[in-house]
């Protein structure tokens, strides 16, 4: 505690690649296409890890990032809704209880004209 109140620390992950299946027509999801994962960890109370400058005092993003690439490599998927879902699923749980979680998926499908391609998000109340 501070001063001036509660401390939250934040953890942003982000620009990761995953290669998925992924696509509402059947021909998109023939081949892998990447997909750029954003994520936002933020904790109610700092890892001890700040302090301690210690690996386990806090979680491995390594381990998130490797088990995301493991998990989603013969996934198929028809939404982006869903991937973004299911992503949220496979990482919440490695998180302390506590921990409030944003999921943010981009996808560039080739629509002529979209040059910034299409996000959707899942996340905690914050």
């Amino acid at each position: 505690m501070t001063k001036t109140g509660r401390i939250n620390s934040r953890l942003l992950i982000r620009g990761v690649e995953l290669c998925v299946f992924l696509g509402w027509p059947e021909e998109e999801r023939v081949e892998g296409q990447v997909v750029l994962l954003d994520m936002e960890i933020i904790l109610p109370t700092p890892p001890s890890a700040c302090v301690t400058d210690q690996l386990q005092d806090t979680f491995c993003y390594t381990d998130i990032i490797t088990a995301l690439h493991e998990k989603l490599q013969t996934r198929v998927f028809k939404l982006i809704e869903h991937l973004c879902y299911e992503i949220y699923q496979l990482v919440k749980p490695t998180l302390p209880v506590e921990a409030k979680l944003s999921v943010h998926i981009t996808k560039h499908p080739k629509i002529q004209g979209l040059t910034g391609g299409v996000s959707f998000s899942y996340e905690d109340e914050k």
